[in-house]
């Protein structure tokens, strides 16, 4: 496995994010400037996360789930691998995101990636649009 970074899979309309690495506000910033420089925000996203190191404050968090919820109209669904044996912080990460987000994203947590494509495949690309502009999760600068 390579180190933590993305692949945008335009015929699919999928977005996979996973790696070895530190995921962390940074991270997230850039890669919300690449979704929305590529014009992916509306693809579905698989994340998987279960080898990565997660550095994220309370404060960081909510301001993810914000921005996430902000954007619901025109972004895409969101899945995260959690593995079968998830470290613990990913578990309260995950379920603090979901709670946070509400009913207003499609949001779903898995134990397998093969079970996360699968849910993905079942749900609809959300209609191309522009994102909220957002001063809760700045954008990186290129």
């Amino acid at each position: 496995m390579g180190a933590l970074g993305w692949e945008i899979h335009e015929p699919d309309g999928l977005v996979v994010v996973s790696g070895v690495g530190l995921f962390d506000l940074s991270f997230i910033r850039a890669y919300r400037q690449a979704m929305q420089t590529e014009g992916a925000a509306h693809y579905r996203k698989l994340f998987d996360l279960h080898r990565s190191d997660i550095v994220l404050a309370p404060d960081d968090l909510r301001l993810i789930s914000e921005d996430a919820r902000n954007n619901a109209p025109t972004a895409g669904p969101i899945a995260i691998v959690m593995g079968r044996t998830p470290p613990p912080l990913l578990v309260d990460m995950a379920i603090l995101l979901k709670d946070r987000m509400s009913a207003s994203r499609r949001f779903r947590l898995f134990t397998e990636e093969a079970e996360a494509r699968r849910w993905l495949a079942g749900e609809p690309i959300s209609t191309r649009g522009t994102p909220v502009p957002s001063n809760i999760l700045p954008l990186a600068k290129p």
